[in-house]
């Protein structure tokens, strides 16, 4: 289904630090902090602080993941894209990396289709991807705003840290460190959606509204003060392609039957989806500005999502499709 272009959904967001946050850098530095703040060479040979768009989709998998977690029990609907099939230990039971189920299977008896892959993935699969699909969302890299970097700069801070001994309760010997701490600074990205399932919409429609809340921390040291932040929506637009429609509709919908049946799409629940706004017209796309209306065209979505989570066949599916041909 990514060799068409059916729907897309973009979203542009800034960033806003509530505490100190830490992207740690994979560079050494000789005399500096033990822990530094990733950077880049962007304008005018000025090193300046950025996040990495791998850190920020990393943030929302895990945060999506946590909310299908709590709208099943048992079995748990969404793998762990790091456990090895049959390496799992207590608690585990059954959440085995999609991927990785994939990789040895292809090793060891032969490749399987896109469709298949899709299909047989859990839902943070199907939307984020695994090593053996690309998925459907996107991330950049978050940059300075334009008004920030012209009317301030970053802030930044060394703060020490130190190891607990567990036995007294005090500091542990030799295991002082410091680290550099951005204190101030705005940022800007873009996360994008191509060809979704409307559930999807809704997934990530969940996330963005607890990151607009504060409730979401991102990098190093998330438990002990750092990583707050509070997101605010700048943009947000759904472009359908040679398709001028009234309401939000996803591939269920949209793709054919040949397709939805393929890659086993979740049909939509609802028909009563919020009306979309008048779209601007620019060649074949139809784009909707939903900026000031998106919690509320997404309402659908949400409803989807939580009864796509209820009756997900995963792990059931991908355990018998192994075992089946294996």
């Amino acid at each position: 289904m990514l060799k068409k272009m059916i729907n897309n959904a973009k979203i542009d967001i800034e960033i806003h630090p509530n505490d100190p946050l830490l992207i740690k850098s994979g560079m050494s530095t000789v005399g500096g902090a033990d822990m530094v703040f990733v950077r880049t060479y962007r304008f005018d040979g000025k090193d300046e602080p950025f996040i990495p768009g791998s850190s920020l989709k990393g943030m929302i998998r895990s945060y999506a993941e946590k909310i299908c977690r709590s709208l099943r029990d048992m079995p748990v609907p969404v793998c762990l894209p790091y456990l090895e099939p049959k390496k799992e230990k207590e608690g585990e039971k059954r959440q085995a990396s999609c991927g990785l189920y994939f990789e040895n299977y292809k090793k060891k008896v032969k490749p399987i289709s896109s469709p298949d892959i899709y299909s047989l993935s859990c839902p943070a699969c199907r939307l984020f991807g695994s090593q053996s699909f690309i998925g459907r969302f996107a991330t950049s890299d978050a940059y300075l705003t334009d008004e920030f970097r012209q009317n301030g700069r970053p802030v930044f801070e060394i703060r020490d840290g130190v190891a607990i001994d567990r036995l007294t309760g005090g500091t542990a010997g030799g295991a002082k460190y410091n680290m550099e701490v951005l204190t101030r600074g705005e940022f800007k990205t873009t996360l994008e959606i191509r060809n979704f399932e409307r559930w999807q919409l809704g997934l990530i429609g969940l996330v963005l509204r607890d990151m607009e809340q504060g409730l979401v921390r991102v990098g190093f040291g998330k438990s002990r003060g750092l990583g707050s932040f509070h997101a605010k929506i700048t943009n947000f637009e759904i472009t359908y392609y040679n398709r001028n429609i009234n309401s939000l509709k996803g591939l269920s919908t949209l793709a054919s039957k040949e397709d939805s049946k393929a890659y086993d799409f979740f049909p939509e629940t609802v028909d009563d989806a919020s009306q979309l706004p008048v779209p601007r017209s620019e060649g074949l796309r139809y784009i909707y500005n939903l900026t000031d209306s998106w919690k509320e065209s997404l309402d659908p979505a949400v409803k989807d999502l939580v009864k796509y989570i209820e009756a997900v066949k995963w792990p059931k599916n991908i355990e018998e499709y192994i075992a089946g041909r294996s």
